[in-house]
């Protein structure tokens, strides 16, 4: 719930909260929305983040899953609002549906990614060979090659490395999420791969 009222917390716009806890401001704006950083708005409208919050998710050693879903959000819009899919020959292919299907197919995978990682015992070869056929299908669809599929696939994965890399740094022994994402991740791909093949041969 935003406060209404500053009291002698000290309070950090937009910029400098978002770039303490390197994330895109959309994404610290929804985390605000959902009670986990205090904020206020000044006479003008503008946003105030409570330092003290701001410091307790940067510092957080066990992020939940869900800020983990939000992290990758983030980092996604950091990805396209610096230019990177656009700089890419095969990406002028996706028309605004295409780039629709993209962004929920991402979303989809990091549920089912975060699910994976809270619960790796159960199977999950369903829900990634279903990842790997919809990415196979959006990839025909605009007429990317396998190589083209791949390139998109790991544009994504950057994304999604990324992420976790932002979230287990304060973390000792961060680096154990780093083995399940990179095995769900390729299976992903894989799967992909071999739908591309089956469609085409």
């Amino acid at each position: 719930m935003p406060d209404t009222t500053p009291s002698a917390t000290r309070w950090l716009t937009l910029h400098e909260a978002s770039a303490r806890l390197d994330v895109h401001p959309a994404t610290l704006r929804d985390w605000a929305d959902r009670g986990r950083v205090r904020t206020f708005r000044t006479p003008g409208g503008h946003r105030r983040f409570a330092e003290e919050d701001v410091n307790a998710l940067a510092g957080k050693s066990a992020p939940g899953l869900d800020l983990f879903l939000s992290a990758t959000v983030g980092q996604a819009r950091l990805a396209a609002s610096a230019g990177r899919l656009a700089s890419e020959t095969w990406y002028s292919r996706f028309d605004e549906q295409a780039k629709v299907r993209q962004r929920e197919l991402g979303m989809d995978l990091v549920r089912v990614l975060a699910g994976y990682l809270g619960a790796p015992e159960r199977g999950w070869q369903a829900e990634i060979a279903e990842l790997g056929e919809r990415y196979a299908g959006l990839a025909g669809d605009v007429g990317l090659s396998l190589g083209e599929s791949l390139r998109a696939f790991h544009i994504f994965e950057g994304v999604v490395r990324s992420s976790v890399e932002q979230l287990t740094a304060a973390q000792a022994g961060g680096a154990q999420m780093e083995r399940p994402v990179s095995w769900f991740l390729n299976e992903v791909r894989v799967a992909m791969v071999e739908s591309l093949n089956e469609a085409r041969a």
